[in-house]
């Protein structure tokens, strides 16, 4: 049987709350410890992932300090490779301009690919090309524009829809880069009536 005297209530108490700040003391410890242990993980990207993601973002094109084209896109990624690509996944819209400012054409695709050091540009699917200076319509699957030799073309097939109504098909097209009424060539051309 305990002594009533030699049992103190208070001071079995008073240790037992001591005891778990102690408690808590060492598995803290513990934890900063065992975290210290732990192998430092990275996150590596894939070469496919971009370097940079925007969404809803326009592109202008310069040249010698005028304005060429903006393009605008649903999204555009970025990347820091060699040729410096830009990738436009979904839908695109790219308006040119003149030398004095004025919107000349507006081009829609599904999706587009611009390589910025090639000077390079790629539209793909359901390209729609609409020239404001004389309401001629083009139509085609491929348009490329090549900064460089200031020419737009096409090798795959194109209905061109002019503001009379008369359309024309070919088989791909050259034009130079500012696209006016009288710059296009299309090859295997032939008059397909009126709409």
């Amino acid at each position: 049987m305990l002594d009533s005297r030699k049992y103190n209530r208070s001071q079995t108490s008073v240790t037992y709350i001591d005891m778990k700040p102690r408690i808590w003391l060492y598995l803290a410890i513990f934890a900063v410890l065992a975290s210290c242990d732990q192998q430092k993980t990275s996150l590596v990207l894939d070469e496919n992932t971009p370097d940079q993601f925007m969404k809803n973002a326009t592109i202008q094109h310069t040249d010698s300090g005028r304005l060429q084209m903006i393009m605008w896109g649903e999204e555009i990624w970025s990347y820091e490779d060699e040729d410096q690509t830009q990738e436009f996944p979904s839908y695109v819209r790219a308006t040119f301009y003149d030398v004095e400012g004025n919107v000349t054409t507006i081009i829609t695709a599904d999706e587009a690919t611009n390589w910025q050091r090639k000077k390079l540009m790629n539209l793909r699917g359901n390209v729609i090309i609409t020239d404001l200076r004389d309401g001629k319509i083009t139509y085609t699957e491929d348009f490329w524009w090549d900064q460089d030799k200031e020419e737009v073309y096409s090798d795959v097939d194109v209905l061109q829809v002019n503001q009379d109504g008369s359309r024309i098909r070919g088989t791909g097209f050259r034009a130079n880069d500012q696209m006016g009424a009288n710059d296009w060539v299309i090859f295997n051309s032939r008059f397909s009536g009126y709409i």
